[in-house]
């Protein structure tokens, strides 16, 4: 019975850790182009262009494309926290009122009954900051992991695997960051227009 316990308080405790995410499963009107079709669409015009160069360009090491991308969300994660913090407690008429249009919902498990709650101006733009300092934070550190490990991988590994597992990782890798580009502009809107409007 302690043994049951403990691994439900670990599971409790992981999906605390994992609440940013929730902005995933948040249903509004143009989730699907703000998540899926816009980074997607940047993503393969990228790698097309990397792959075509006549030089190609490193993706590993201190100069290559993973460093750099690694470098700006640095920069990036305090923003993201500040202004997490700066809307959760900022005091404004209006921002605690639902979004207009057809508004946004998310499904949520509340003393073991599910249901799916309106999104206030305010509850929306905490769960899309919070979920960018996850992003960042997260791409951050598989980032920096990827450039500490790729020469050992690249020796321990058969080339023509490396070769499908590198384009791989970097299409997911330019993929989520291209997420948090897009995601970090419609915050940015939010922020400049849509929580002042009336």
């Amino acid at each position: 019975m302690q043994y049951l316990r403990m691994n439900y308080s670990i599971v409790e405790a992981v999906k605390q850790l994992l609440t940013p995410l929730n902005y995933l499963r948040i249903q509004y009107s143009q989730r699907c182009l703000f998540n899926i079709i816009i980074p997607l669409l940047i993503t393969t015009l990228l790698l097309s262009g990397l792959i075509v160069l006549p030089k190609p360009i490193n993706i590993f090491g201190n100069n290559g494309l993973i460093s750099v991308i690694t470098g700006f969300i640095q920069i990036l994660v305090g923003f993201y926290i500040a202004a997490l913090a700066a809307v959760a407690t900022f005091q404004k008429e209006g921002l605690d009122s639902l979004l207009a249009g057809e508004g946004a919902t998310l499904l949520v498990q509340r003393q073991g009954i599910k249901k799916n709650i309106q999104l206030t101006r305010r509850k929306f733009v905490c769960y899309l900051f919070g979920y960018l300092a996850f992003l960042g934070i997260a791409l951050y550190f598989i980032g920096s992991i990827s450039n500490l490990i790729s020469e050992s991988l690249k020796v321990a590994i058969p080339v023509s695997c490396f070769f499908i597992t590198k384009w791989l990782f970097v299409f997911c890798y330019l993929f989520a960051s291209s997420n948090l580009i897009i995601t970090t502009l419609l915050g940015l809107h939010y922020l400049t227009d849509r929580i002042h409007r009336p």
